[in-house]
């Protein structure tokens, strides 16, 4: 009976250095075979009709997971300095999971043209094209129009060539601008920016308008005496002076009634003002064309 313990002994102390030994071999074979990997843009996903179905229902769960793993995806290719070539893969397989997903609409807009490498009209064409699947899904969106109208005017024009397309691209991207501000989205200065486009375009009337209905949807001071001044300047000093008188009496009007309620919403639900505010609208807020005195507070029927 002792004497089998030095054997044991050794058999302790063998299996031991084995374990040891094999641990350190394995290191050793990770750190190989890590420092040996290299980084491949690789798309494992199925198409999305397949994502569709295999998704069991659970479509928009799925679409998120996408959402992360796309995410994933393009800061490696930044880091990498890849071309995100299954960029638009991605892109497409969330999409037919969730064509709701407005982030992804605009994600892909912003990636197909700021990432590394070359980019191209057709990247930029690419990225007003899921844009505009967008607006059709939210057409009354602010950011999806700002987004869709800012690449049209400052990126794709830009790129074109001719001054007939650069052109085109412009009042292409124009509608879409004029759509952000009056949503509230985008710059500060995107109102005026889109009254100056308008007017160098001839179209002097349409910037008009464009600044009246945007008028109420600016909460700063400073932006509203700029676009009061710019009315001025398309018309004259008293046209904006009563376009602001106006604008003043429906605040109030929307404060005393229904002060919980944006000005648009107002002019569809709370009391009217003493006036014909629809008559003033047509006639342009031009005293010298009221010849029955409207403009001093009497509503016409």
């Amino acid at each position: 009976m002792m004497s089998a313990w030095p054997s044991r002994v050794v058999l302790i102390g063998a299996l031991l250095a084995a374990a040891l030994a094999t641990e350190r071999l394995r290191d050793r074979a990770q750190s190989h075979f890590i420092a040996t990997q290299t980084y491949e843009d690789v798309y494992y996903l199925p198409p999305p009709d397949q994502l569709v179905m295999g998704s069991l229902g659970y479509r928009e769960l799925l679409a998120d997971l996408i959402w992360m793993k796309a995410l994933i995806y393009f800061g490696s290719e930044i880091v990498h300095r890849g071309g995100v070539k299954n960029l638009y893969a991605y892109t497409d397989a969330m999409l037919a999971l969730d064509p709701h997903f407005k982030k992804v609409y605009r994600w892909v807009a912003s990636a197909a043209i700021y990432r590394t490498g070359d980019v191209t009209n057709d990247d930029i064409r690419k990225a007003i094209a899921y844009l505009e699947r967008g607006i059709t899904v939210f057409p009354d969106d602010g950011d999806l129009a700002w987004d869709l109208g800012a690449t049209y005017a400052y990126e794709l024009a830009p790129m074109l060539v001719g001054d007939d397309e650069r052109a085109e691209a412009r009042r292409h991207g124009l509608v879409y601008l004029q759509l952000a501000a009056l949503r509230g989205a985008g710059p500060a200065w995107l109102a005026l920016s889109a009254a100056g486009q308008l007017s160098r375009l001839g179209k002097t009337e349409q910037a008009i308008k464009h600044l009246q209905d945007v008028y109420a949807t600016i909460s700063d001071d400073s932006m509203k005496q700029q676009v009061l001044a710019r009315l001025g300047q398309l018309r004259n000093a008293s046209y904006a002076e009563a376009f602001q008188r106006t604008a003043q009496e429906l605040e109030a009007a929307r404060m005393k009634n229904f002060p919980y309620v944006d000005p648009s919403l107002f002019m569809l639900l709370g009391k009217r003002p003493p006036f014909d505010a629809t008559a003033l609208l047509l006639r342009g807020f031009d005293p010298q064309a009221d010849p029955q005195g409207l403009s001093d507070g009497r509503a016409q029927d």
